[in-house]
């Protein structure tokens, strides 16, 4: 029961401190899957009162992984977004066989790529995709957008957490993102560098922001998003939402969070069997404008 009262903190103060954090880090699928192997093992071997308790103990677990963590599939309404936005965390060359057929076949209008090797590699995507594609790299990150793209520098580039502004202008209509990456290591707490994202949101209004962020999406930051912002997920997505570590996904560590000038309209995930260890996002939208 230490484990079940360890996630019990964790989810009602999240990543408000760094033990807190490692507490809400526990993912709470292993411990409704963990309480249903000692229910059954109590349960074989007579001892029914200690069973019922672990069995007990599971359930609001399941209730909270199906109610809280996850929702149910959401449906569109007819009609498709006009553009298309694609992030992954291609863990690599993102032209490699088992990620770029997934890409090419997802017809984006713009592919967020973090993880990315080098310029090259992002430079044979480019071409597979065709003429009126452009690429900017930027460390391990990349963007490769229909129409002009301009990478407009670091805002933030140090230990691992990078946040870089972008221009994207699809058919002269131009769009702002932030694309970020953030440290993996469980020993940096993700609070303060969410924070920080959150204060960089607030002063340049983005319309997008999208990448690994390596926290869940109920982390304190993440919930508590400057007015006008939202994640992609709530607003138009659905089911399991969980990227990483493929195939078995238990974390929801990559985002796509929008602004007012977004007009969500599907939100989804892919690449469960592809040679990366994160799923990839989509999010197809339209301009409020529009």
């Amino acid at each position: 029961m230490c484990l079940l009262a360890a996630w019990g903190v964790g989810q009602l103060a999240r990543d408000t401190t760094w033990i807190t954090g490692v507490c809400f880090y526990i993912p709470s699928v292993v411990v409704a899957a963990v309480l249903v192997a000692i229910a059954f093992m109590y349960a074989a071997t007579g001892r029914r009162r200690a069973a019922l308790l672990a069995a007990g103990g599971a359930l609001p677990v399941v209730a909270f992984v199906g109610l809280i963590e996850n929702r149910a599939e959401y449906i569109p309404a007819d009609g498709t977004g006009r553009f298309r936005v694609v992030h992954w965390n291609t863990a690599g060359r993102p032209a490699r066989s088992g990620v770029g057929e997934h890409l090419l076949a997802e017809r984006a209008d713009l592919y967020v790529l973090t993880d990315a090797v080098n310029a090259a590699h992002v430079g044979v995507l480019r071409d597979q995709l065709g003429a009126e594609y452009r690429a900017a790299t930027f460390a391990n990150l990349a963007v490769v957008g229909r129409g002009n793209l301009r990478a407009d520098g670091w805002l933030v580039d140090r230990d691992g957490f990078e946040v870089q502004a972008v221009t994207w202008a699809p058919d002269g209509c131009p769009i702002t993102l932030f694309v970020l990456d953030l440290p993996s290591s469980v020993w940096v707490a993700r609070n303060p560098l969410l924070r920080e994202v959150n204060a960089l949101i607030e002063r340049h209004r983005p319309d997008l922001i999208v990448g690994d962020f390596n926290a869940p999406r109920r982390s304190r930051a993440l919930t508590e998003l400057p007015a006008g912002y939202a994640h992609a997920y709530y607003t138009a997505g659905g089911g399991w939402g969980a990227t990483w570590p493929v195939p078995v996904p238990i974390y929801d560590l990559d985002h796509c969070l929008h602004g007012p000038r977004i007009t969500p309209v599907r939100y989804r995930l892919g690449g469960l069997n592809s040679s990366s260890d994160h799923r990839y996002q989509v999010f197809d939208f339209s301009l409020a404008a529009d």
